[in-house]
């Protein structure tokens, strides 16, 4: 099971004062115990990855590009033409990263 890691997700996220208010007061860590608690009950092993690239990584040819995330939710490949949802690509990516 992998799990994009959230350490330093504080530092890397400017948002809004209502959304860092709720970013400030959600524990991550224990968020991650939880899920590791969880996933040892099943015999799987929890992997944390870094989450760089994860968005503009195309997670069906690979490339990766800036520009391949022409606005904030949409992904579109410049080299195989894979459209997707933006989040959905990078959690697609996240999960074959481990």
């Amino acid at each position: 099971m992998q799990l994009e890691d959230l350490s330093n997700i504080r530092d890397r996220v400017k948002s809004s004062r209502k959304m860092n208010r709720k970013l400030y007061n959600w524990n991550f860590r224990q968020l991650l115990s939880f899920i590791e608690y969880k996933a040892v009950t099943e015999g799987l092993k929890v992997v944390q990855v870094s989450p760089k690239y994860t968005s503009q990584s195309c997670s069906r040819c690979g490339h990766t590009e800036k520009g391949n995330r022409p606005n904030q939710s949409t992904f579109q490949c410049k080299a195989c033409g894979y459209q997707a949802n933006a989040d959905f690509n990078a959690s697609m990516n996240i999960a074959v990263a481990g």
